[in-house]
């Protein structure tokens, strides 16, 4: 798959998107006079005009009129993943859906272990079986039906006869979105995750509340953030999934854009105005948002829990749950943010032969040995609407 050029060089004008905070001063006025000439045809470039609209987006708004084994597909292509890698390959028959591992969207270096990857292809099944469910379809899941080591992950077998459950979960879908934006000061009751929390065998929610708990995780994020930035072969792996022009976007239609960081409108606007930013700019950018937002306004932190994340059926249960947890969240109103950085580092350490630095203290934090934290996430009260991801078409990833 062909990605985006690493650029690790800033731009030839040295004013960067990085620049683009300091516009919330300038009035919308001055800005929108950015959009003349040369900053106008970057605002077209960059889709300042067409933000979650056109083909990569119209999964989104399409899925609520789908029906049939189209609509229970289409629910598993709009799941959550890590890095919006979308690393699923479905074969659709009229009863049995077979959920494939795309090996070609591993990231190796950011996600050694391959907890991520197989976590997003169960966060696609459970989406599957939310859809079914509230269409009133039972659904037998079997994974890894030829093997562990075979990139068939899953077997999703349908039949009439449901009870139509969870449907709220399903309503939920074509809403749910990563929110990396700030989040309200208002606590978050968590009773309402109590029912999901225990629907997926070998999987659990551990919830970090703690006011200094929660400060002290904060710190190993960003600690672990910093580790992955200088780590220049981990920092330029990540870089390649990032879609920075509205032409890069329409071509890959996966991986992370400017309308996903939870920027606020005119930031985001000022931003698309500007040169394409360079690595080392968008992680300086990444350090700081984690420090002054994601874990500055986190109001909890849950950590999806397993026996052994190396285990791959745990890493497909464990993305079962975080479907199910993103989802409840949205039906909610709460945002959520899956941040990962910590259990990247583990698992980069380890595959690279580093000391472990990270481990003992994730360890502490969880009250329970490193090896069962398989992926993490923040939740609160949203201040911005989050942006919508692209998405791939059902005929790219879909056989028949």
């Amino acid at each position: 798959m062909a990605n985006d050029t690493v650029t690790d060089e800033p731009p030839e004008t040295a004013f960067t998107r990085r620049d683009a905070l300091k516009l919330t001063g300038l009035g919308i006025g001055s800005v929108a006079a950015l959009g003349v000439g040369v900053g106008g045809v970057r605002a077209i470039t960059n889709g300042a005009f067409s933000a979650g609209s056109g083909d990569p987006y119209e999964l989104w708004h399409d899925w609520a009129s789908l029906s049939g084994v189209e609509r229970v597909v289409a629910a598993g292509v709009l799941a959550c993943n890590p890095h919006n890698t979308q690393p699923w390959r479905i074969r659709a028959a009229a009863d049995t859906l077979d959920v494939h591992s795309d090996p070609s969207r591993r990231m190796p270096l950011n996600d050694a272990s391959g907890r991520e990857h197989f976590a997003g292809l169960g966060c696609a099944v459970e989406n599957m079986v939310i859809a079914a469910g509230a269409a009133g379809l039972t659904t037998k899941v079997t994974l890894f039906p030829d093997g562990l080591a075979s990139d068939h992950v899953a077997r999703i077998v349908l039949r009439e006869g449901g009870s139509g459950q969870d449907r709220d979960l399903a309503a939920a879908i074509p809403y749910r979105h990563t929110n990396r934006g700030p989040y309200k000061s208002t606590p978050v009751d968590l009773a309402g995750f109590t029912e999901q929390s225990s629907r997926i065998d070998g999987a659990r929610v551990l919830w970090i509340t703690d006011g200094a708990a929660r400060e002290r995780l904060g710190r190993l994020y960003v600690e672990a953030t910093e580790a992955i930035t200088a780590d220049t072969a981990q920092s330029a792996e990540a870089f390649t999934w990032f879609r920075s022009s509205r032409g890069s976007i329409d071509q890959h239609r996966d991986g992370l854009t400017l309308d996903g960081q939870g920027l606020g409108g005119l930031t985001l606007f000022a931003a698309k105005l500007l040169p394409a930013q360079s690595r080392k700019d968008g992680d300086a950018y990444w350090v700081k948002a984690t420090r002054e937002v994601h874990t500055a306004t986190a109001a909890a932190y849950g950590v999806i829990a397993v026996d052994d994340v190396t285990d791959r059926t745990a890493q497909v249960n464990g993305g079962r749950l975080l479907a199910r947890m993103h989802l409840t969240a949205t039906a909610l109103g709460l945002g959520l943010h899956h941040m990962n950085q910590i259990t990247e580092r583990i698992d980069r350490d380890t595959a690279a032969g580093n000391p472990d630095v990270f481990s003992a203290r994730w360890a502490a934090l969880l009250s329970r040995p490193a090896s069962t934290g398989l992926l993490s996430f923040r939740i609160g009260h949203p201040e911005r609407t989050a942006g919508l991801s692209p998405r791939r078409s059902l005929d790219d990833v879909v056989t028949g």
